[in-house]
């Protein structure tokens, strides 16, 4: 049995928990039996039940607090779901969008930086699973990504502008890259969700995915919310059942709340609290206006048109690889052209239909890319 480390996950955030799922599920889909390990972040109940192992490894200010966990002799670290670093097989890192100028380089450094030489001498492959990565034009930036960069079994940039940063930063072109360094999608387009009881098809139609970042990352001055307003009645009086669906924590729901309080008639609220049935849910609107990059993916990857809105270069990307790069609105130059643009889908079946019928075409290769990333990552664990 591999012990599998899984690093970047939260549970707090539902994309991360989507991607832990979709790793799970190819581990099982392929027959390859492995326990996976998580540095012990968040509640312990959540890693509880997805039957998570925890690492002797809790990094604050540069020291391991759990240290002295790992001279415990092996049979209580078993009966404490304990694992130490030697124990470790397989590291997959699953991020997300962490390494970069936007983030600090401590992230980094304490995720996989520090101690990636040490895992790659003892021959364990460390695989950098697709995700947004850069630019990296600070220096301190610079320093602690280029050890994961040039040292990592496999390194998937989730797009072309992460790709280029990588190329950049390696200071090469894409025809003499490095042949560990690739370009892949997004991997959570390739599992099914899971039916949510609370859903229901008379309510909720054109689903709403606010995402409280949109005010944190950008000088907003109240725009979002606004648009988010105007958008919803827009579908209101298209009669298209509008409902808010809660994708992360609390901040959404209270964005949710602020956003309700304006409206005339409040729209219903979706609440799953489980990544699969989020996907389920998503899955079953007939259009979905998302600010979270994750919400977008699920709805893209099952073939659903979307009206998006973005603070980063990963969401031009996305919408760039499903050919619909003009459902991109930044809400604080286009708002009134956003809007407009949802009342055309709403009304305008031929647009609606032409639409879909690109997405759901771009979702095969992308699928297809997802499954033939997978298996040069399987390829290593044969190699053991």
């Amino acid at each position: 049995m591999l012990t599998v480390e899984v690093k970047g996950i939260s549970f707090a955030n539902k994309g991360a928990e989507l991607m832990l799922h979709a790793i799970i599920a190819q581990f099982e889909e392929r027959g390859v039996a492995a326990r996976f390990v998580v540095e012990p972040h968040g509640p312990y109940q959540r890693r509880a039940s997805y039957g998570l192992w925890q690492k002797t490894r809790y990094i604050r200010k540069r020291i391991n607090w759990l240290a002295p966990m790992k001279l415990l002799p092996q049979r209580l670290r078993t009966m404490f779901g304990m694992v130490n670093e030697s124990d470790i097989d397989v590291v997959l890192d699953a991020s997300g969008f962490s390494y970069g100028d936007q983030w600090s380089p401590a992230v980094a450094r304490d995720r996989l930086a520090s101690s990636i030489g040490k895992l790659r001498r003892k021959g364990k492959p460390v695989v950098v699973l697709p995700q947004a990565l850069g630019p990296f034009e600070k220096e301190a930036s610079k320093a602690v990504f280029k050890p994961i960069l040039t040292q990592a079994s496999l390194v998937f940039a989730r797009d072309q502008h992460s790709f280029q940063y990588c190329l950049d930063l390696l200071g090469c072109d894409a025809e003499n890259k490095p042949a560990h360094l690739a370009k892949c999608p997004d991997f959570t387009n390739l599992i099914k969700g899971i039916a949510c009881d609370s859903w229901d098809a008379q309510l909720h139609q054109t689903c709403f995915i606010p995402n409280a970042q949109m005010l944190a990352k950008r000088q907003d001055d109240g725009q979002y919310v606004a648009f988010m307003v105007a958008a919803l009645r827009a579908a209101q009086e298209a009669g298209a059942k509008p409902f808010l669906l809660i994708h992360e924590a609390d901040a959404d729901r209270q964005l949710a709340r602020d956003i309700n309080a304006q409206l005339a008639t409040p729209v219903p609220v979706l609440d799953p609290g489980h990544a699969l049935k989020i996907k389920w849910v998503i899955g079953q609107s007939r259009l979905v206006v998302s600010s979270r990059f994750h919400g977008l993916v699920s709805a893209l990857s099952q073939g659903i048109p979307v009206l998006a809105t973005g603070w980063s270069h990963k969401y031009q990307e996305l919408l760039g690889d499903y050919e619909c790069a003009e459902q991109l609105f930044d809400v604080n130059q286009d708002a009134e052209k956003a809007v407009e643009n949802l009342r055309l889908l709403l009304t305008d079946a031929a647009r609606y239909s032409e639409l879909q019928a690109t997405v759901q075409a771009a979702g095969d290769w992308q699928r297809e890319a997802a499954k033939q990333m997978w298996d040069a990552v399987f390829a290593l664990f044969e190699k053991r």
